[in-house]
């Protein structure tokens, strides 16, 4: 007699129109920098596909690009953001992918609110605007001094094309490279800076 197991899967949205290139073999996403962050206030046991990463040219492995919406014009160093990110207190961030303005670390995340999180910095990061996105930086730095936490200004940023299972050892993911993505069906926001150093067009 057979047995059947039922499971509830949750379906992402199709969000690849076209793949002209991705990475040989894929490439293995390294899980620690997740470690402790609640997407959309919920504990993270899988990475959504679509997410953007650069590679570590050290080890081989690639890093997640964490980033955040900004959800209302601000210029203390509390910023409201859109629930879906990564972020968590310790992280340093910076506005916007072209790394031109100051970044500090986070210091609290408020998440009390359904429609919005309160990321609070030690300082003040510049005046910020709605649709603006927060990106991860290294470390303190003034303004016109940030710097990507992995990798360089210039470095290739790729997108995952499936779900990383993060319960287990570092997860691996096909990279799109080259090709069309369709932005709303991407849950991690990204700028105009962070597109340029894709290959990927954007509809």
């Amino acid at each position: 007699m057979a047995f059947l197991e039922q499971k509830r899967e949750y379906q992402h949205a199709p969000g690849i129109e076209k793949i002209l290139e991705d990475v040989i073999g894929g490439g293995t996403v390294d899980r620690s920098d997740m470690a402790g962050a609640l997407f959309a206030g919920k504990p993270l046991d899988e990475l959504p596909p679509f997410a953007p990463v650069v590679k570590d040219e050290a080890t081989g492995t690639y890093h997640v690009v964490k980033t955040a919406r900004i959800y209302e014009a601000a210029s203390a160093a509390k910023y409201k953001v859109g629930k879906r990110h990564l972020f968590t207190v310790g992280d340093a961030v910076t506005l916007g992918g072209d790394y031109t303005r100051a970044s500090d670390v986070i210091k609290d995340i408020d998440k009390s609110d359904p429609k919005f999180d309160v990321i609070t910095l030690a300082a003040t990061i510049g005046a910020a605007s709605e649709g603006d996105v927060l990106v991860q930086a290294k470390d303190k730095q003034a303004a016109g001094s940030a710097v990507p936490k992995y990798g360089s200004k210039a470095s290739e940023v790729c997108l995952t094309m499936s779900p990383i299972d993060l319960t287990v050892a570092n997860g691996s993911s096909g990279l799109l490279v080259m090709g069309t993505v369709t932005e709303a069906a991407m849950l991690l926001p990204v700028d105009a800076a962070l597109k340029a150093r894709t290959r990927i067009h954007f509809v």
